[in-house]
């Protein structure tokens, strides 16, 4: 399973080149567990389970579950130094240049249009 979310990971990286929203966004992953067991709660409390129950213990902690084993595997990577840091180092300069190149087009064109 570890092994599937990594390849995963590194599948999505690839595919969106860099995308700085979900850079971003990736550092919360481990919260994903936490956030669908306080719903996942919700939604059993509001279907009359009660809140000290069996029901809604289990789910808390098949959440708390899933966070330790993304931050597990974040942890794992990191110590054999398999981070795609130096990935996304390369793709936000290309990102950055992309930006620059379509301003300047975009100057271009509004002094061509000016002058």
């Amino acid at each position: 399973m570890f092994l599937a979310l990594i390849d995963w990971i590194d599948r999505d990286w690839a595919s969106r080149k860099y995308n700085p929203v979900f850079a971003f966004g990736q550092r919360f992953v481990w919260g994903v567990p936490v956030f669908i067991s306080i719903a996942i709660g919700i939604a059993l409390e509001a279907l009359g389970y009660p809140s000290d129950g069996t029901a809604i213990l289990v789910v808390v902690v098949l959440g708390a579950a899933g966070m330790f084993s993304i931050m597990l595997i974040s942890l794992y990577r990191w110590a054999v130094g398999y981070s795609r840091s130096d990935f996304q180092e390369r793709a936000a300069a290309e990102h950055r240049a992309q930006l620059l190149a379509r301003h300047r087009r975009l100057r271009q064109l509004f002094n061509r249009n000016n002058g």
